[in-house]
């Protein structure tokens, strides 16, 4: 069976909401690589069996939560989000039990980047694949966000990269090799700013998907990882909640969406089969 790719690159879109031009300092990126690489290393510490594959066994009451239907969202840790010279690092936590699925089944709609933009909408305004193999994938996205009067437009360039431990456990590592800001979205005077410029709603984005199939059906987890500016201190007062609002409002929205893609889709290819020819289906 091909290894499927298992991209989480929805991500905080309007983490600073100010529309003020900064530019992403090499301080901020040190920061950033230096998170990222710990990130990894805890992943690696996850599908090696040095620390439980899932977030949800690491307490039984997270097992009990997500297996009688809860979805559960949560920042990594009380730190969130963390402070770096001249930005922030958002990261955020999600998880959910899709019964009686199956693991391809999980993994075909997470493959399927032209329905994206049905799948993940409003968020997700189009998306393709630029590149594919057995155990990596590049895909491009365009996000849109608002928030009151802000209008938060990012698009991304991802490499995918993708480990099947095992028959029943698959996770991927998601990392941004190019982030630009869209300026006057939707406007006749939309453009692109050069990377590392812009409002700074989003600089950089890193994401952990694991997925396990057990215990009748299959448990998904999403980790997102993504950095911003900092939040000016004269905004602070009024951006702060917004900051820890919206992150858990997009994670719960996106594993929802993922839980109703995958029952429908679910659901097609069933039907499919059941009208397809005696003689077809064997084939």
């Amino acid at each position: 069976m091909r290894t499927k790719a298992v991209p989480a690159i929805l991500f905080v879109l309007l983490a600073a909401a100010s529309s003020t031009a900064t530019e992403l300092k090499q301080q901020t990126l040190q920061a950033w690589e230096a998170y990222v690489r710990a990130a990894n290393m805890r992943m690696e510490e996850r599908a090696s069996g040095q620390s439980p594959f899932l977030w949800v066994d690491e307490k039984p009451d997270l097992v009990q939560r997500v297996r009688a239907g809860e979805v559960l969202v949560a920042p990594v840790d009380s730190h969130n989000p963390h402070k770096v010279p001249h930005g922030l690092i958002h990261h955020w936590i999600g998880a959910m039990f899709l019964p009686d699925a199956k693991l391809d089944d999980v993994m075909r709609v997470l493959d399927n980047y032209d329905r994206y933009k049905d799948f993940y909408k409003p968020i997700v305004v189009k998306s393709k694949l630029l590149e594919r193999t057995d155990d990596h994938e590049k895909v491009t996205l365009l996000m849109v966000q608002k928030a009151f009067s802000v209008t938060a437009a990012v698009e991304t360039d991802n490499e995918v990269r993708v480990v099947r431990p095992d028959a029943n456990r698959a996770y991927s590592l998601s990392d941004s090799v190019r982030v630009q800001e869209i300026a006057d979205y939707g406007q006749p005077r939309e453009h692109a700013l050069p990377e590392g410029q812009g409002p700074g709603y989003v600089w950089k984005e890193f994401s952990v998907s694991r997925l396990e199939q057990r215990d009748g059906g299959v448990y998904v987890e999403m980790e997102t990882i993504a950095m911003s500016r900092g939040i000016p201190v004269a905004l602070r007062w009024m951006i702060k909640p917004l900051v820890e609002a919206l992150p858990r409002k997009i994670m719960l929205a996106t594993l929802n969406n993922t839980r109703d893609a995958v029952s429908e889709e679910t659901k097609a290819v069933a039907l499919k089969t059941q009208t397809m020819s005696p003689a077809t289906a064997r084939r």
